[in-house]
């Protein structure tokens, strides 16, 4: 988790404070269209308000010691809520009709704008997902009723800088090692997990993924081909462009 924070200051001024703390701690990037440069945000901001907005509306305020969250993390933003789906509401039936659990908040909120008719949270998000070319945001009700929202990557003239440069991630204090070295040197094309353990007779995933993949996919020396889906049985694992111009120019690898 890249930052966490708490907000006191009452539900409107909460809603817009939490907003400005994700702008804070996500990248913008560019596109160059003729002589003008127009910025892009790594998440569709419309779809992460109307989630922040709908988490305090329906939240179970019942739930002592339960709040709602919002945290960044390196590859995605969720946004919780305690309570789960609000009672009378199915997994199926959610996008196509709402169940207000705290009606005088959802009241105030649409009086001054903050949200539309009911019904329609589960869409817009959806909708503003798909417009700013991200991945569809994930749901998931166990208690807590959680929406994870995944960023947008480098695509066509879209430009976004490291995390190193924006200041999310330090560069490592010393090279990788040299197994990591050759781990971006195999992934040069896109490999399995069990395939990169072959490499090193490893058979404990957790492990292996924790002490030698993790610290690559942090520094995005090393990428995911299924983002959206870490535990996708078509997971691969691909060195990134920066991490082939490491390699090209000498990692300072570690014995």
């Amino acid at each position: 988790m890249l930052d966490r924070k708490d907000f006191a200051g009452g539900i409107v001024a909460d809603i817009d404070d939490v907003m400005l703390f994700i702008d804070r701690n996500t990248r913008t990037g560019w596109r160059i269209l003729g002589l003008q440069r127009t910025d892009v945000p790594e998440y569709p901001t419309d779809g992460l308000r109307e989630a922040v907005t709908n988490a305090v509306m329906h939240r179970d305020w019942w739930e002592v010691g339960a709040n709602v969250f919002v945290e960044v993390f390196p590859s995605r933003i969720e946004v919780s809520n305690p309570g789960g789906l609000p009672r009378g509401l199915t997994r199926e039936e959610l996008g196509t009709r709402s169940v207000r659990r705290n009606p005088l908040i959802a009241d105030l909120l649409n009086r001054i704008n903050y949200v539309e008719k009911a019904g329609t949270g589960i869409g817009r998000m959806m909708e503003a997902a798909r417009r700013h070319g991200c991945a569809e945001p994930r749901f998931v009700s166990n208690g807590f009723f959680t929406t994870t929202f995944w960023p947008l990557r480098d695509i066509g003239d879209v430009r976004f800088p490291s995390r190193q440069q924006f200041g999310l991630l330090e560069r490592p204090k010393s090279g990788p090692s040299r197994d990591q070295v050759q781990v971006l040197e195999f992934c040069s094309e896109p490999r399995a997990l069990v395939e990169i353990m072959g490499l090193f007779d490893r058979t404990n995933r957790t492990r292996f993924r924790d002490q030698m993949i993790r610290p690559l996919l942090e520094v995005e020396w090393l990428e995911l081909t299924v983002p959206d889906r870490p535990r996708s049985s078509m997971q691969r694992y691909r060195t990134t462009d920066e991490g082939r111009e490491r390699l090209a120019g000498g990692l300072g690898e570690r014995k």
